[in-house]
């Protein structure tokens, strides 16, 4: 990856292109640059999360662990993507799924606990964060149900 600054490469994602300057620069404020080899588990299903995630570059695989099945990939994310959400969500803050990377992967991070005070502090950044968030879940839980449908069937006995 090209030396960026943490600015210029939100600027260059949809999450983060449309706030406000004063947004944008919160935003920017709680952002680190992550990286990982490739086979690399970033946080295991269960675990406390820390930070939220915006793939740069490189590939991560959720799993979630199912019995009698053991480890199911449930989606491969690339860049731009956004991956580690539940860290972000007040009081549960447990990792719904396993990260694990399958190319080497930058990522940018945001410190879940400072993003959620953001949040607090400044309602509608909190509204622009959870309605971006929303679409996230919603797009997960349907790619999770399909992934299930393939592992246990839709009921039918076909």
């Amino acid at each position: 990856m090209e030396k960026e600054s943490v600015a210029e490469i939100l600027k260059a994602n949809p999450w983060f292109a449309a706030l406000s300057p004063p947004h944008f620069e919160k935003m920017t404020g709680l952002a680190t640059e992550m990286s990982w080899p490739a086979g690399q588990t970033i946080f295991r299903e269960g675990q406390q999360g820390d930070y939220m995630y915006l793939i740069i570059e490189g590939q991560v695989a959720l799993d979630i662990y199912a019995p009698n099945k053991g480890r199911l990939t449930i989606l491969t994310l690339g860049a731009n993507e956004v991956f580690g959400w539940s860290a972000v969500v007040p009081y549960t803050q447990m990792r719904t799924a396993a990260a694990r990377t399958i190319k080497p992967t930058c990522a940018i991070a945001l410190d879940s606990a400072a993003l959620r005070a953001a949040c607090e502090a400044d309602h509608e950044l909190g509204y622009l964060v959870y309605r971006r968030l929303t679409n996230i879940i919603a797009g997960r839980l349907t790619a999770t149900r399909l992934q299930l449908l393939d592992v246990y069937g839709d009921g039918t006995g076909d």
